[in-house]
């Protein structure tokens, strides 16, 4: 499925060279420009490859009803998440592994970072291109060097950093999300780009506030939720949202005016067993709020 979208009228139309920290906290970086910055009068792309939570059956994946593991690629080159089905959402979308420049991982859980899944995407990319830009808790960035020494750029990334990447400015956002080890934090995104500004926020519940606080006065143009649940009342929205959850935030945010009529609200990172099995019910529940349910290769823009 590829749908392409206006900015709104969807519906409505560390340095660890493989071994030293790059970043923490604060600062801002630079990473990965490709070709230069791309002219800023066009268009940003927003490709959400997987858009599953970790109850989908992947080894059915292309299947009627499972859908990959949450990932989503921003301007053809940055990838966010490369998890269970990392280089299999690539290949079903006929991706180029050798078109990325960076890989930002939002924490370690195995649905969003896999290191079979990176090693694969690196030996696609081969030994002659610049080694990738990946983007991660220095816990995450630990791992990768421990596992490919010398094969990528690390960058160590903690609440509050700001780095760029080509067109892109990214700012870390602390996340809700349960995760073994206490000294990782989840990180959702705020992306600002020339044509709008994107809240990436999966995984978690609610927002916290030191992440709205870093969001400050910009204007959300997009706004890519977790929706892992549709109804109100599972446990699981201690560190995932529902539908309802949603609409407290998204009211409180249009109070504040970091949102209104024409921001595109999207639904992402959808439960199998937490959501109409009818794939026509499911995408009601998103168009009657005046949502979209993301799908596997759909195509959106900022513009």
């Amino acid at each position: 499925m590829a749908l392409s979208f206006p900015r709104r009228n969807f519906l409505r139309s560390a340095l660890w060279a493989g071994a030293g920290l790059a970043a923490e906290g604060g600062p801002r970086l630079r990473a990965g420009e490709p070709g230069k910055e791309a002219a800023s009068a066009t268009a940003v792309s927003v490709k959400t490859l997987g858009t599953g939570a970790a109850d989908h059956d992947w080894k059915r994946l292309g299947t009627p009803g499972v859908r990959g593991s949450a990932s989503t690629l921003l301007d053809g080159h940055v990838l966010i998440d490369c998890g269970t089905t990392g280089c299999a959402n690539l290949v079903r979308f006929n991706i180029d592994p050798r078109a990325l420049t960076d890989l930002v991982i939002t924490h370690s859980h195995g649905d969003h970072f896999s290191l079979a899944e990176i090693r694969s995407v690196l030996d696609r990319r081969g030994s002659d291109f610049t080694p990738m830009g990946i983007w991660a808790s220095p816990e995450t960035v630990a791992a990768l060097a421990q596992a490919f020494p010398g094969r990528f750029t690390g960058h160590a990334l903690v609440s509050g950093t700001v780095f760029e990447i080509g067109r892109l400015r990214l700012t870390a956002l602390p996340a809700n999300h349960w995760l073994s080890n206490p000294a990782e934090q989840s990180l959702h995104f705020l992306v600002e780009t020339p044509r709008g500004n994107l809240l990436y926020a999966l995984d978690g519940a609610w927002m916290l506030k030191p992440a709205r606080q870093l969001i400050g006065k910009r204007r959300l143009d997009m706004i890519i939720w977790d929706a892992t649940m549709s109804k109100p009342g599972d446990y699981r929205i201690f560190e995932h949202n529902d539908l309802a959850m949603i609409g407290l935030m998204m009211q409180s945010l249009e109070t504040t005016g970091a949102v209104d009529a024409k921001t595109v609200c999207v639904l992402d990172h959808m439960a199998r067993t937490l959501w109409p099995e009818d794939l026509r019910q499911a995408e009601a529940l998103a168009s009657e709020r005046g949502w979209i349910l993301a799908a596997d290769g759909m195509d959106l823009e900022l513009r």
